[in-house]
């Protein structure tokens, strides 16, 4: 069947170009994706990719906008499915993992945090990825026993060691010394000033 017939939706047509922008961004860079290959990959002429995203640069957006969104919806739903009692070590677990995959996809982060100053749709990309970043983290912590006045300082003290894991390239063991320590820590804090929860 054509990849432009018709009776297709827009958002159905701009999901499957965001798909396949998301795979190539992840294999090839941001450099070594164009606007050309995500077109000839859905099947459609390559002023087709413009009608649904204005540049590049609006496309990668997206993409990385998507990636997020997906991947903290999966780890926030896998920790309330989780039976174990213990919230430090499996908030721990959980921000190791974010951490790992964001080492995975060092390469892109680097391209927002280098293009964040001269493009206006990664610049946006950057602002929302933090304010997804904390407000994912200042709800796990407040479900793993967090005292309300102190989520926002919390969630930033742990973003602030994550990034650094990740502009470090750091290993697991690395990221999973470091974090397990931190979250311990800071739910123990809140434990010993607010009574034991």
């Amino acid at each position: 069947m054509p990849a432009n017939r018709p009776d297709r939706s827009r958002d159905e047509k701009s999901g499957e170009l965001l798909a396949i922008a998301l795979r190539l961004f992840l294999e090839r860079g941001y450099a070594g994706t164009t606007m050309a290959a995500i077109a000839a990959e859905g099947g459609v002429a390559s002023n087709v990719v413009h009608w649904y995203f204005a540049s590049k640069d609006e496309l990668f957006a997206a993409a990385l906008d998507s990636l997020q969104v997906g991947a903290l919806d999966a780890l926030e739903q896998r920790f309330d499915a989780s039976r174990a009692a213990d919230h430090p070590k499996r908030l721990a677990s959980l921000l190791v993992e974010m951490t790992q995959r964001a080492v995975a996809a060092h390469s892109l982060i680097g391209t927002v945090h280098e293009r964040a100053s001269r493009s206006a749709p990664i610049a946006a990309l950057h602002e929302r990825a933090h304010e997804r970043y904390e407000a994912f983290l200042r709800r796990l912590l407040a479900r793993s026993g967090a005292r309300d006045e102190d989520l926002e300082i919390t969630a930033s003290a742990l973003m602030s060691a994550m990034e650094g894991l990740v502009v470090h390239q750091a290993t697991k063991a690395e990221s999973e010394r470091m974090l397990s320590f931190l979250v311990e820590r800071l739910l123990q804090a809140h434990e010993t000033e607010g009574g034991a929860r």
